[in-house]
Formats: structure tokens, C-alpha cells, sequence
């Protein structure tokens, strides 16, 4: 098996396959390595943005900056040998599977060199914001001054008494902008449409508060009393859980929300109407991902900072000019304009008829259970089309797909499978059923949205058409029913070998196990 990708879903796997499946892997670093700008934090509670196997109870805070988190998962990886074949500046250029072998032939570039590799199943653990993009804006690579991504921060420029253009108010330009408007000259803020600033993820838990730093006789009693960790845990994820009716259009909760949640963002604002008219969205709480950004809509309070809704026209030399014909100058255009998310591959990807992948999806993504798709045999996806990724904390979903997968593995490695694929009918309902259901949900709501690929009126691609527990439930066990299956020999049964099982030969071995008391 080959994994690409070495963040936090492949060390999953990784985990899965070494230490509790006993099989092996190969994996080829990620969002805790590569998001580096100023004020990069969490907005998920700590304690549950965690490996499911590996708890931490010396979390500083509810809400993790970004160095901890990733030198938790850092940690992590070498305390339970997760990186043990982990290749690293390596990249997979092209795959193409071999129908007759039942493998992937893949092309791997390291530097300069390119060579072959092959494996009998392929994993795709590139999560689904890994390529960044700059905005489609006439002009942009014009200007003179630093222009920088959020996702490729530049952390040795001196932001300090510059002018700052921050285009975007999604999650990174939401917690960027506060950091900057400390010492910069100015900060204008590029906005095309309002989002929802809300209280923090679980935040009820810690009574409402943007933050709570853990003292350290907590942090002591979490560590001697795994239980009591447990049960603050268990508080933090339930509540999380119990708020999906917040996705419900027109549920009591979403009323709710939409009311308390407008009226937080105007006392943020220091009572300012006409800021908040222009900040604070008509629909429905959720619809584009809600984020906390603790002081972004104080910031505006500040003589240093202020809102730009006029479009971008063009960039120059020396700026940026709006639709209404005014040139606004800068020192630095930072673009927190957010990622490629059509899930289509960077890299040929080649399935069954010779179907190419990026061809397969240029319309739209349409996944089985966001982890395979038909055409394309033994290759499984974290976060694929219509995962569950804006349902609380993604760490336990992530295990949920890691031991589907695993399911998948240990049939394929014990039955004789050449491999196996989704059927297009069963595909098809799946899909069908999931717009149906979405349709209910707010993500199909008024605004536009990464989780509609950036569109108003788009279908939903990026998020689960239900609940993070009813993924749970559906992935818990594999369907074979949904499956395409082909065999490496005539008879589906050789698997069973010579009729008698491994524990037989095994010296010692107690052959009366299935006896219980």
C-alpha cells in the first residue's frame, strides 16, 4: 500500500495499519507545518483535536495555538514510530492502474530523479485544502511590493508600519488581521460577501468565554486521573454532537443562533450598525463556515483599520484599484483567498478504461461515502467529495475512515482480491439520497461557499449530508453488496488454502480458543 500525504490522516492509518491490523505501510508534512502566519490557532477545543489513541492532557488552552498543535502531532509520530517509512520530498507525479496486475504503477519524483514504484492499493491523504491558489484578479503579480499567501507565509518580513491590504475574510485572513493591525500602518480588509464570526466551537463548555487557558492543576489532574480527562472530553464532544440541529434550516437552534449570533457581532463592533450591516450576513448561520476570530471585528474599532465591499478591479505596481475607479496603496497585498477545493488531483490519475480522474470530476466530485469512487479500483480518499468536515472535530472522523480502510485492507490481503471498486448505481443513490438530504441542511443555504466550490448556487461537494455521528454509522463496516469484485483466480475460495488455518501450525497454539467460560 501507498499513502500520499503525511499529515494527521495518513499517521491515522499509520497507527491503524502498525498497531492494531499488524499490516504495513508506506506513506510519503502538512497543515500544522505549512499554515505559519501570525495568529494560526485551532478553532476546534484541544481535547478533541487529538489522535483518538493518544489524549494529551497538557493542552495549554481550550483553544490550541498552531506551533502546539503541531508539535503535539510531532510528538506524537515519534512516540509510536509512525513515520517508520515515511518518504519524505518525495512526489507522486502520475498513476495509472494496471487492470491485468490489480496494481497502481506509480511515477515518484525525489529532487531531480523520477522513478517506478508500484502497490496494490493507493491512498489519497492529501487533505482537501493542500493547494493554495492566488486570487483570479487581472494585474496581481504586477505589484511591486510583497504580495504573500496565507497558506506561504513569508515569517521574515517586517509587517510592522506597513500598509496592509488583507484580501479574503475566510478562517486564515479572520485570525491574520488582528495580528497585523498591532503594529501596522494600516489594514484594509477586501471583502466580496459577510461571514458569520461566532462563538467559539464547544465554547459553552468554558461558559461562553473566546478562550481559557488550563491552569496547571488541571493540566496535573488530567494527567494522574485519565478518567476525569475522559469525562472533559466526553462534555466537550457531546455538546459539539448535540449542535448539528444548528444545521437544520429553520430549526429552533438555527433561529436562534441567527439572532444571538448578529447581536454578538454588533457588540463586537462597538455598537457600530453601519459596520454591521456590511459584516454581518442574511443567511442562515453555517451556510459558510462559521469561525470565532477572536478580536477580528474588534479590530475594525481601531483608527488603523478599515472595511473595503467594493470589488477588485485590478491590481497595480503600487496597489489596488476597486470597481468604483479608487486606487488604495500598499506596501503588502496579503491574500488569504483560500485553496483549489474541487478535489480534483494535481497529477494524472488513471482508473479503469483509461479514465483520467481530474477528467472523471471537472463538473463535479461524486464520491461512495467520500472514500472511493467507481472506475477507480483499491484507491480510497480522506476527505474525499461530501466528507464530514465541518462537523466538529475532524480527528474522529478521520479514524472512523482509517478503519474503514483498514476493513477494506484486511479483506483485500486474505481473500485473494485483485481489487475491488464502488458501483456506479450504488454511487449514483448515494449521491442522490445525499442532495436530497442537503437540501434540509444549511450548507445548501443563500451564500457562497468553499463547500459548494465557491459558488451560490452550487451542489454540495465538501460536506457529509447528515450528522458526524450518522458517518460514523454508515462507515463502521464495509458494504461488500455496493461492490465490484474481481478475483486473482477462477474459484473465490482458494483463499482458504489447504482447509486448515494459520493458529494450527503455530507451536503450542491453544486450539480450543472459541471456548468461553
Amino acid at each position: 500500500m501507498v499513502t500520499i500525504g503525511g499529515g494527521i490522516s495518513a499517521m491515522n492509518l499509520a497507527y491503524m495499519i502498525m498497531h492494531e491490523k499488524n499490516m504495513d505501510d508506506i506513506v510519503e508534512g502538512w497543515t500544522w507545518w505549512v499554515n505559519r502566519y501570525p495568529g494560526v490557532a485551532c478553532d476546534v477545543p484541544a481535547h478533541i483535536y487529538t489522535f483518538p489513541f493518544e489524549p494529551n492532557p497538557n493542552w495549554s488552552a481550550f483553544y490550541a495555538r498552531g506551533q502546539e498543535i503541531h508539535d503535539y502531532f510531532m510528538r506524537t509520530v515519534k512516540k509510536y514510530n509512525l513515520d517508520r517509512d515515511v518518504k519524505t520530498g518525495h512526489r507522486v507525479i502520475h498513476a495509472q492502474f494496471d487492470e491485468h496486475e490489480g496494481i497502481w504503477n506509480l511515477k515518484v519524483q525525489h529532487k531531480s530523479h523520477v522513478f517506478d514504484d508500484w502497490c496494490n492499493v493507493l491512498v489519497s491523504a492529501t487533505g482537501f485544502l493542500s493547494h493554495w491558489k492566488w486570487p483570479d484578479i487581472k494585474g496581481l503579480h504586477d505589484f511591486k511590493g510583497l504580495k504573500v499567501h496565507s497558506a506561504a507565509w513569508d515569517e521574515e518580513f517586517d509587517y510592522g508600519k506597513k500598509r496592509i491590504a488583507m484580501i479574503g475574510n475566510g478562517s486564515s485572513a479572520i485570525q491574520i488581521m488582528p495580528e497585523l493591525a498591532k503594529d501596522a500602518e494600516h489594514v484594509t480588509n477586501f471583502i466580496r460577501n459577510p461571514t458569520w464570526i461566532t462563538p467559539g466551537l464547544g465554547s459553552a463548555v468554558i461558559g461562553g468565554q473566546i478562550n481559557r487557558v488550563y491552569s496547571e492543576e488541571e493540566k496535573k489532574m488530567y494527567r494522574e486521573h485519565p478518567e476525569e480527562l475522559k469525562k472533559h472530553r466526553k462534555e466537550i464532544q457531546h455538546g459539539s454532537n448535540r449542535a448539528f440541529t444548528m444545521f437544520e434550516k429553520d430549526s429552533p437552534a438555527q433561529k436562534a443562533a441567527f439572532k444571538a449570533t448578529s447581536q454578538m457581532m454588533l457588540d463586537r463592533l462597538g455598537g457600530n450598525k453601519e459596520l454591521a450591516a456590511k459584516l454581518t450576513p442574511n443567511w442562515e448561520v453555517g451556510c459558510r463556515r462559521a469561525t470565532p476570530g477572536p478580536g477580528y471585528l474588534e479590530a475594525f474599532t481601531q483608527s488603523n483599520v478599515s472595511l473595503v465591499t467594493d470589488p477588485i478591479s485590478y491590481f497595480t505596481p503600487t496597489g489596488i484599484v476597486t470597481k468604483d475607479g479608487t486606487h488604495h496603496a500598499f506596501d503588502v497585498i496579503v491574500c488569504a483567498t483560500g485553496f483549489d477545493v474541487t478535489h480534483r488531483p494535481t497529477f494524472p490519475l488513471i482508473g479503469l478504461n483509461n479514465t483520467d480522474l481530474a477528467y472523471h470530476w471537472k463538473d463535479e466530485p461524486f464520491s461512495y461515502l467520500s472514500l472511493m469512487c467507481p472506475h477507480f479500483p483499491n484507491l480510497f480518499f480522506f476527505s474525499g467529495p461530501n466528507a464530514p468536515v465541518g462537523h466538529g472535530s475532524l480527528m474522529a472522523a478521520l479514524s472512523w475512515s482509517a478503519n474503514y480502510i483498514s476493513q477494506w485492507l484486511s479483506k483485500l490481503s486474505t481473500e485473494d482480491i485483485k481489487y475491488i471498486s464502488p458501483t456506479l448505481s450504488a454511487t449514483e443513490e448515494f449521491n442522490t439520497y445525499g442532495d436530497e438530504i442537503m437540501e434540509r441542511l444549511v450548507w445548501s443555504g443563500g451564500c457562497r461557499s468553499w463547500y459548494k466550490n465557491n459558488r451560490v448556487d452550487g451542489r454540495v461537494t465538501a460536506i457529509w449530508q447528515g450528522s458526524a455521528i450518522a458517518y460514523k454509522e454508515v462507515v463502521d463496516r464495509i458494504r461488500p453488496e455496493d461492490f465490484h469484485f474481481v478475483y486473482r483466480t477462477r474459484n473465490r475460495w482458494r483463499w482458504m488454502g489447504n482447509g486448515k488455518t494459520k493458529v494450527e501450525g503455530e507451536k503450542g497454539a491453544d486450539l480450543a480458543f472459541y471456548l468461553e467460560k
